[in-house]
């Protein structure tokens, strides 16, 4: 759904009609998490250094099933990596068939996954799209878009979303994040704007500039990152008006929005508003309990995917 396929060993990620090397695209080029590998084996590697790495192809979930992989899975070192190929959620359904038989013989497994391979693994069965009938939304109020994401598909989200006369945008100067001596001041400065936007029911956007900072090397652009989410979480943990829905826009953002800046340690996940876009009910622990939560991650959807999601829970 999220459109991430693995082949060969290759990770590609869908635009459009093509499929890109995963190496080639500006996640790749993240000044903290970035990789120049397309090719999993040498992603590990280049990430882990000396470790054992396997992989189940295509054409053994294809053609040998699930007995084979259990196989496979059984004879891995301990502390290998094993990469999954994978094109279609019928090849994971065979894969999980022989996981989850390997592991009630009791071998035992660290997923590092994207969320397609949860609903195979929990068995869940492949449903529609949410509409607004099924979250059941309040008719009125304002709306909160919160978005960290610096990849140039989030940039063009933004922009499109922004030609609506009824979105207003609020954007967070992150230069002022990245001094003690403005940091409260611009946090306090955008949480009351928000406040009072939402109180007027207007879809208020408060995103961080889109001057991408960074430092000169991966540690120093790490702790810049930390300090634009501190300040993010800071004004969320000071918006106090409950806004109709919630919607976060990156992946490390949505997280730390939802855990730090909103409580959250239990939700239900309810399905997805777009493919690859999931969406929670907050529990009652949360600041706002019951709360529709949006999450999305960064590197989906195309250029009107935030503007759909406003049109499908307007």
């Amino acid at each position: 759904e999220g459109g991430r396929y693995t082949i060969d060993d290759i990770h590609y990620v869908r635009e459009g009609d093509w499929l890109i090397p995963a190496g080639q695209t500006p996640y790749a080029a993240d000044a903290s998490f970035g990789y120049q590998s397309s090719n999993l084996v040498e992603f590990i590697r280049e990430k882990m250094g000396d470790v054992s790495v396997e992989s189940i192809s295509l054409e053994e979930l294809r053609q040998s099933g699930p007995e084979h992989v259990t196989q496979r899975l059984l004879n891995l070192p301990k502390d290998a990596v094993c990469i999954v190929n994978a094109i279609s959620r019928q090849d994971l359904d065979v894969f999980t068939l022989g996981l989850l038989a390997a592991e009630r013989q009791g071998k035992r497994f660290l997923y590092r996954t994207a969320a397609s391979f949860v609903a195979a693994r929990a068995g869940l069965a492949p449903k529609p799209v949410l509409t607004k009938n099924d979250l059941k939304l309040p008719e009125t109020g304002g709306t909160l878009f919160i978005v960290g994401s610096y990849v140039p598909k989030t940039s063009a989200q933004i922009a499109h979303l922004l030609t609506n006369p009824d979105v207003v945008s609020l954007e967070i100067n992150v230069e002022a994040l990245l001094s003690d001596d403005s940091f409260q001041n611009e946090t306090k400065r955008v949480s009351a704007a928000a406040d009072d936007l939402l109180t007027q029911n207007k879809h208020v956007v408060i995103s961080t500039s889109r001057k991408l900072i960074t430092g000169s090397d991966p540690e120093s652009s790490l702790k810049i990152g930390a300090r634009i989410s501190e300040g993010l979480i800071t004004i969320v943990q000071r918006i106090s008006h409950r806004p109709r829905y919630w919607l976060s826009k990156g992946g490390i953002t949505s997280s730390d929005v939802a855990t730090k800046g909103l409580g959250v340690q239990r939700a239900m996940v309810l399905g997805q508003i777009l493919p690859g876009v999931p969406v929670w009910r907050l529990g009652e622990e949360t600041r706002f309990p019951g709360l529709v939560y949006v999450i999305f991650p960064g590197n989906v959807g195309e250029k009107d995917a935030l503007q759909k999601v406003k049109e499908k829970l307007a």
